[in-house]
């Protein structure tokens, strides 16, 4: 809480002042960012600044003169929104012929990002849309994102344009839904009537981005089944 302009009733001494009133329970590193923050206050105003520490009963008791006072102006500032950290990687599981075990990996969803969970990738890592001019996927890499779908949503997918994946899904309502939802994950994706469309872009690493891939469809899918399509939305 800040208060300022406080003028000495016989004219001498400090024409403004201002005073930051922390409560003393909150965490150390709270107390620093005061403190830093009354530094740069006093640097940029011209003012010299206070930091009081109390107790939470007195700050309250200061919380509530305020209130009571005609004269007196509050505004509260609530911090900004942080985007939700990534979800966490599941452990990579193998096959005994060497394979990605992707129906192994996948047997629980996390909650999707549309519902408030993590999404699969952190914004700093986002798979973006390919290029105009995206290079051919490798086809390995294409392979194994095809067969990790099959195996664990029951769709086929099939190389659509250099750069993408086209899931071929049971309507466009479904196809449409489904993009919406992966797009929140922070992954890119398109529809073309019921082909859901992914980025398969042509560096993509097996535990990085082929991973996300199978991961965001798989998760997607299981959402429509089990509540959306379940449901009648």
């Amino acid at each position: 809480m800040i208060s300022a302009d406080d003028q000495q009733p016989d004219g001498e001494g400090m024409a403004g002042r201002l005073l930051l009133v922390v409560d003393a329970l909150v965490q150390a590193a709270v107390h620093q960012a005061c403190a830093e923050l009354a530094a740069r206050l006093a640097d940029q105003a011209g003012l010299p600044v206070t930091v009081s520490t109390v107790p939470i009963a007195r700050l309250d008791a200061i919380l509530d003169s305020i209130g009571r006072d005609a004269d007196a102006r509050r505004r509260e500032y609530a911090p900004l929104p942080r985007p939700a950290p990534a979800m966490s990687s599941a452990t990579f599981l193998w096959r005994d012929d060497g394979r990605p075990d992707w129906s192994g990996m996948w047997t629980t969803f996390c909650e999707l990002a549309l519902y408030g969970g993590p999404p699969q990738r952190g914004a700093e890592s986002a798979l973006r849309a390919p290029g105009g001019h995206a290079a051919d996927s490798d086809r390995a890499m294409l392979a194994e994102m095809r067969r990790g779908i099959q195996e664990t949503t029951g769709l086929y997918a099939e190389s659509a344009e250099p750069g993408w994946l086209a899931v071929t899904c049971e309507s466009p309502r479904m196809a449409a839904w489904m993009c919406a939802a992966i797009i929140l994950e922070n992954v890119a994706a398109r529809v073309d009537d019921e082909r859901l469309l992914v980025p398969a872009g042509p560096g993509y690493q097996l535990k990085d981005e082929v991973k996300s891939i199978i991961t965001v469809v798989a998760k997607t899918h299981h959402y429509w089944s089990a509540h959306v399509a379940a449901a009648g939305d």
